[in-house]
């Protein structure tokens, strides 16, 4: 008896003690990607979290009649979710039109690549990229691998459809818009400007704001 109370005893402050940890996964203009635990991405960055540490509550014993349920997805915590980043400020002019004459922003996609990272594109037309292959010697060394090859993957793309959700990837857009244009310079600069601008346009007058 003693031993089965201290077993719970233990049990009920292992529960008490864990505590979630949210990782931010930050991917600045260029491409780096750096990894932070519980401080949010810097502004104009592409910001994915995930949340570890969490101890699920144990579901109700399945009667011997039913079977136990299938898990739906992976558990939680296993996948990076992406999110909108902070913004230091909200430098977009205020609308021309009457909130009754706003229209929904234009659609947005959501792409996948095949190693799991996520942009958002306009058109929806998914993008294919050359992966690189090992190559290996006719004995299959890879020190003696001819050449080089590549296996060509297609992203994958959904819309996005909820109202909230499309707002808000839209402003993302715009912030990962404006971060490139910030920190670009000569005739990439002039480029990412007239995009950042073409972008304003496009969302200024729409029911988001």
């Amino acid at each position: 008896m003693r031993r089965r109370l201290c077993l719970l005893f233990a049990l009920a402050c292992f529960a008490c003690s864990a505590h979630a940890t949210t990782i931010y996964r930050c991917t600045d203009a260029k491409g780096n990607v750096t990894m932070q635990n519980d401080t949010p991405c810097a502004p104009g960055m592409k910001q994915e979290i995930r949340t570890i540490g969490e101890v699920p509550t144990a579901p109700a014993p399945a009667r011997r009649s039913e079977p136990a349920p299938e898990p739906s997805g992976p558990p939680a915590g296993a996948q990076f979710e992406l999110v909108r980043g902070p913004v230091v400020d909200d430098d977009l002019p205020a609308s021309t039109l009457a909130a009754d004459q706003r229209k929904p922003p234009p659609a947005l996609f959501e792409c996948t690549t095949f190693d799991s990272e996520t942009y958002l594109s306009e058109s929806g037309e998914p993008e294919s990229r050359c992966v690189l292959m090992n190559t290996v010697g006719l004995n299959g060394d890879p020190n003696f691998g001819a050449g080089a090859a590549c296996e060509v993957k297609v992203d994958t793309c959904a819309a996005v459809t909820e109202p909230a959700a499309l707002c808000s990837a839209w402003r993302r857009r715009i912030d990962e818009a404006k971060f490139r244009m910030t920190f670009s310079a000569g005739a990439e600069k002039a480029r990412r400007t007239a995009e950042y601008e073409r972008q304003r346009a496009l969302f200024v007058d729409t029911s988001c704001r």
